[in-house]
């Protein structure tokens, strides 16, 4: 079994054929943003497709048609989020979202924004937050509103003001495959719908699976950003592909007691004290038609309003969290299991040194995101696909056994067999 990773975190820009990228021209009509990719081809992918020569119940993620397999070579270092006090997030309809949602459920408006250097009254559509300032924002809707639905009302929140964002030119997707791809795929549609959350992606013979990756480390918001990454993909897949989507979801958590909004909000398929966090999605699903018609509303963003948004003019800024993700991914194609973080901070033309101190303000660090990806990986080896120890120790890039055993233990706290015995 030979199993393929790539890169589904990460989507090539455009080139512009000046010696820069573009993402979009500004005067593009709806019906010619290519560079948006959202006329996707058939079978390009949700980064999912088994690669030609991988067995058929390998892991296979596929790039984009067009994309190096060595994707996190397209960004460059100036198209990396290094702070979280860069402006990046696509504010106004994330900002609106959350203040239809806690003041609703008890929270002061004042104190929603107490600290965040966010203010109401100066948000236009073209408005950009950073990172910083969302992550206060949504620890102060926490700490301010009341009830345990509160992050999955925020989802569909999100999701419901789609029609009204940058977002609405999705409804133009063909298939569900393509809608999904950029969805979760898309860094310009991520820094306006989920931006504390990207994906990667995994696929077996029957399923889809997307592993939440999250932008700022801790474990106080962890769990309230799946929940509110979750809600809002799977309202936007009902809103925009208007047809049931078999989706099921998996947490790492025990059951919690408040187990009705997660199928209110979610549906029935969710389970609990799974080996990882998951959103799988049937394949078969994929190539369902997108038939919906194109949406008109006087709400609606027009077709030159999108072109003047700073958001569409910059490059498709990935954060630095997920660059490094994507950098150990490639160390595992390599199956090579050392530190890469010096030459990970020659790509980026900074100092070993500077680089963890810039992961440090994410809350993370190279060892923590490094693991991180290592583990998913394990993971889906030895609880999904059930590789035995010799398999699945070729394939992370591990020679002797007991060195592979101990080194899934600390990865994941249990042994390859116990993990094979998981029902993933």
């Amino acid at each position: 079994m030979e199993i393929s990773l790539s890169n589904f975190t990460v989507a090539a820009s455009s080139h512009s054929g000046e010696g820069g990228d573009t993402f979009v021209e500004k005067t593009k009509p709806l019906a010619e943003l290519n560079e948006l990719g959202v006329h996707a081809k058939k079978h390009v992918g949700v980064g999912v497709s088994v690669r030609e020569g991988v067995d058929a119940d390998s892991v296979g993620v596929s790039v984009r048609e067009g994309v190096d397999a060595d994707s996190v070579g397209v960004f460059a270092s100036e198209d990396v989020v290094q702070s979280t006090h860069d402006k990046v997030i696509a504010g106004y309809w994330l900002v609106k979202a959350v203040l239809d949602v806690a003041l609703n459920r008890g929270a002061n408006k004042n104190k929603l924004f107490r600290g965040t250097g966010i203010f109401e009254d100066a948000l236009e559509p073209d408005s950009l937050i950073s990172i910083k300032q969302y992550h206060l924002l949504l620890n102060n809707v926490q700490s301010q509103t009341k009830g345990a639905d509160v992050s999955f009302l925020l989802g569909s929140a999100l999701a419901a003001q789609w029609l009204h964002s940058p977002m609405h030119v999705l409804q133009t997707c063909d298939t569900l495959e393509a809608l999904l791809t950029h969805l979760v795929q898309q860094q310009t549609f991520r820094w306006c719908s989920i931006p504390f959350c990207q994906f990667q992606c995994f696929t077996t013979n029957h399923k889809v699976m997307l592993i939440p990756q999250l932008t700022v480390g801790g474990a106080k918001l962890a769990q309230f950003v799946r929940e509110v990454s979750f809600a809002s993909i799977a309202a936007l897949l009902k809103g925009i592909a208007k047809q049931r989507v078999s989706v099921s979801f998996n947490f790492t958590c025990a059951r919690p007691k408040n187990i009705a909004d997660f199928e209110t909000h979610l549906g029935l398929k969710v389970a609990f004290n799974c080996p990882f966090n998951s959103m799988c999605i049937e394949k078969h699903a994929l190539d369902e038609p997108m038939s919906t018609p194109v949406i008109h509303s006087p709400n609606m963003v027009t077709d030159k309003e999108l072109g003047r948004y700073r958001l569409f003019e910059r490059y498709p800024l990935i954060s630095l969290p997920d660059y490094v993700r994507c950098h150990v991914y490639q160390t595992i194609s390599a199956h090579n299991m050392g530190s890469a973080l010096p030459e990970l901070a020659e790509k980026l033309a900074i100092s070993p040194a500077t680089l963890k101190r810039k992961l440090k303000e994410f809350n993370t660090s190279y060892r923590q995101l490094s693991e991180e990806v290592w583990r998913n990986y394990a993971l889906v080896l030895l609880s999904v696909h059930k590789a035995n120890n010799e398999e699945a120790a070729r394939q992370m890039g591990i020679n002797d056994l007991p060195n592979f055993r101990r080194t899934v233990k600390r990865l994941t706290g249990k042994t390859p067999s116990e993990l094979r015995l998981s029902n993933a």
